[in-house]
């Protein structure tokens, strides 16, 4: 049986002995427009192996092309004939509006590619990007140099990937802890948009520069943080690994396009880090493949992790009208624990309900959450209830949003307390890292932190509001990461008849906390 192609995908008989790693081209009327590896991208079906269209491909999938599939380092096309995709008669092509051909690019868009570029056009590319070095350089004071695909082509033939559809460029950062690193890419971003560059953050640690070329199109320059924290060396986004320092600086030079840009010191060490030893042959289906703990570890000092936002952007667009509107009975027992007059600062205030019921009993209280639908519904019920409780957005899955959060409140005249209900168990496990940090800072000067959560004898109980996404811990384990995190437990009640919601009594678990040295 020969190879197959339709509008699912492409379907190797498994007697064809396409090896697994070798990175394949999809060319549609002549043009690369996609390349993958059977073994990473394919599922074994059946008698053969059956490799999907990428998501962004298959609604542009209709009509008919001439379609081969060959490796792209060389031999003899897998594929070669026409191919009739949908139900159009047509022919397809993949453009762009003004009629350049696309491809998918690393990451996944269809993009023009380099490889499409006439010379002129490539050399304004890189030319744009020498600019944008230099500003870096001269006006921001960052010690800038070629990373990623641009160093990866000059190193191999000193031209720019065909298959790239952006250039990259990295600064080694002058610091080693994560908030200097953001202060440092703030102060970049900055001075760059009052230079006039188009720039658009992508995390607390890396933007990209938007060039407009004379096409009409743009091309973007990304900008990555690098630095070494503790013995090891990172790139943003996920690159976390063992290099030297001296693999790095002093820089040296290379060429990309006849232009000389800065580069690390040791490029084939360098590069070797970012890609592996196979760095020297071209693999366009090349796909990082971080470690997740480095994900979630960029994620908390970067990113602001989103994690499981678009599930509450979508709870707070009607579900939560199922929340009760009066106070938790959770809010009832902090406040009874409270001083009258206590300033409170809510973590996860979902509809605002127990905030603007401490509000309304004389505690200041200041609301937040990381979800900004959320936050709009809990100021509709702060006015609707005539108090004054404003909603902030601090998310603990960022670093420097907890810091500068928590900073913020610690700095005010009083203490206040934390109080967060339903707030670990939505949290990923990582959030909580920055949980116990704002709770430290914040509550140093005083103010107690109060806890109610989800434990992990829940299991599959049904609950009041269906599908809900938890993370259930022991409190065993919460406990214990509190008092690593220099906290003292005051108080510990768990069990269930303490949050029933209609028909659901879950088993849950509340802490009072203390921040304070005895």
């Amino acid at each position: 049986m020969a190879v197959q192609i339709d509008g699912r995908g492409i379907r190797f008989p498994r007697k064809a002995g396409v090896p697994g790693d070798v990175p394949l081209d999809v060319r549609i009327g002549g043009h690369r427009v996609w390349s993958f590896t059977a073994g990473r991208d394919g599922t074994v079906s059946g008698s053969g192996v059956h490799v999907a269209w990428p998501r962004p491909l298959v609604p542009l999938l209709d009509g008919r092309a001439e379609v081969e599939i060959v490796p792209h380092n060389g031999g003899d096309a897998l594929f070669a004939g026409e191919v009739a995709f949908g139900t159009s008669t047509e022919p397809l092509t993949l453009v762009d509006d003004l009629g350049n051909p696309l491809s998918l690019d690393k990451g996944g868009r269809l993009q023009r590619t380099f490889g499409d570029f006439a010379g002129d056009a490539r050399a304004d590319v890189v030319e744009a990007a020498h600019r944008v070095l230099r500003d870096l350089v001269e006006e921001c004071g960052l010690d800038a140099y070629l990373c990623y695909g641009g160093l990866l082509g000059a190193a191999r033939d000193g031209r720019m990937i065909g298959h790239d559809s952006d250039l990259d460029l990295a600064f080694l950062s002058k610091y080693t802890h994560p908030f200097d690193i953001i202060g440092e890419t703030r102060a970049a971003e900055r001075r760059m948009s009052e230079l006039g560059w188009q720039v658009v953050r992508m995390s607390a640690a890396n933007f990209k520069i938007w060039v407009p070329m004379a096409s009409g199109k743009r091309v973007g320059v990304d900008v990555f943080g690098s630095f070494h924290v503790g013995d090891h060396f990172h790139i943003t986004g996920s690159l976390r690994g063992t290099l030297d320092r001296d693999a790095i600086v002093p820089f040296g030079e290379i060429d990309l396009e006849g232009v000389t840009f800065p580069a690390p010191a040791d490029v084939p060490r360098f590069l070797a880090f970012t890609y592996g030893s196979g760095w020297s042959v071209p693999d366009p289906a090349f796909h990082f493949d971080h470690p997740p703990a480095n994900v979630r570890l960029m994620d908390h000092w970067f990113r602001g992790s989103r994690n499981r936002l678009h599930f509450w952007q979508n709870f707070y667009k009607g579900a939560h009208r199922k929340v009760p509107d009066g106070p938790s009975p959770f809010a009832q027992w902090a406040e009874s624990r409270m001083q009258p007059g206590d300033r409170v600062v809510e973590l996860g205030s979902g509809t605002g309900r127990d905030a603007v019921w401490l509000a309304a009993n004389g505690h200041a209280t200041t609301g937040s959450d990381y979800c900004g639908v959320a936050r709009t519904v809990a100021t509709r019920t702060s006015e609707k209830a005539g108090v004054g409780t404003g909603y902030r957005n601090i998310n603990t899955e960022s670093l420097y949003s907890s810091l500068i959060g928590a900073v913020r409140i610690a700095y005010e005249s009083q203490p206040r307390h934390v109080y967060a209900r339903g707030l670990v168990d939505a949290l990923a496990p990582s959030g909580r890292i920055g949980l116990w940090r704002f709770c430290a800072i914040v509550g140093r000067r005083g103010g107690l932190t109060f806890l109610e959560f989800r434990t992990d004898r829940n299991g599959r109980l049904r609950t009041f509001f269906g599908p809900h996404a938890r993370t259930f811990a022991r409190p065993e384990e919460i406990v214990a990461e509190i008092e690593r995190a220099g906290g003292r437990i005051v108080e510990q009640e768990v069990g269930r008849g303490l949050a029933p919601l209609g028909e659901e009594d879950p088993h849950v678990c509340r802490l009072v906390v203390s921040w304070r040295k005895p």
